[in-house]
């Protein structure tokens, strides 16, 4: 393992990259400000664990279609990796726990991607936007993403609207509300 790593893409639908495999690099690459393991099934909670752990200045994090990923884990992602800028956490079987800890916790978040969580929901997507406080990632977020989400009304997209940035792009639903337009 090179200590000096600090960008990390293997992506495409395999079974070779595993929860043990990531630990290790999450354990030897402390500088590791990059990771995309998207479409990687055997990867899971060990995963993010290890990375909250050991990679504090992670900054984006692609997790698409990592299946095994659930709440337990995102959570101590997001707590252990403040830094995040961009995340995607598409087909995950997430729930909005996780989404309130992401409003609660990434203040330099500006890329969220959230496409196909089947579990999430409208108040979840607000949680994120306003956090508890009222200001979640309402100042950071450029690009909020939920498509085929079936538990998030698209009447979100208006309300997102009102609270982001004003260039601020939502996709929702199967189309693209580019916020400029507006």
């Amino acid at each position: 393992y090179a200590p000096q790593l600090t960008s990390l893409t293997i992506a495409g639908k395999n079974y070779m990259v595993t929860d043990e495999f990531i630990v290790q690099i999450a354990r030897n690459c402390h500088q590791l400000t990059f990771i995309d393991v998207r479409d990687s099934v055997r990867v899971g909670h060990p995963s993010l664990f290890a990375l909250s752990e050991h990679c504090a200045g992670l900054e984006y994090a692609n997790f698409d279609g990592c299946v095994s990923c659930l709440d337990t884990g995102v959570l101590a992602l997001v707590r252990g990796c403040l830094r995040l800028k961009g995340l995607n956490l598409s087909e995950l079987g997430i729930t909005n726990t996780s989404l309130v800890a992401i409003g609660n916790s990434l203040h330099y978040l500006e890329t969220l991607v959230l496409d196909m969580c089947q579990l999430i929901s409208t108040d979840g997507i607000k949680a994120v936007v306003e956090g508890p406080s009222g200001m979640g990632c309402m100042f950071t977020l450029t690009e909020l993403s939920f498509m085929r989400c079936r538990r998030v009304d698209n009447e979100v997209v208006e309300w997102c609207k009102q609270r982001l940035k004003p260039n601020a792009i939502v996709r929702s639903g199967f189309s693209l509300a580019d916020m400029d337009a507006s």
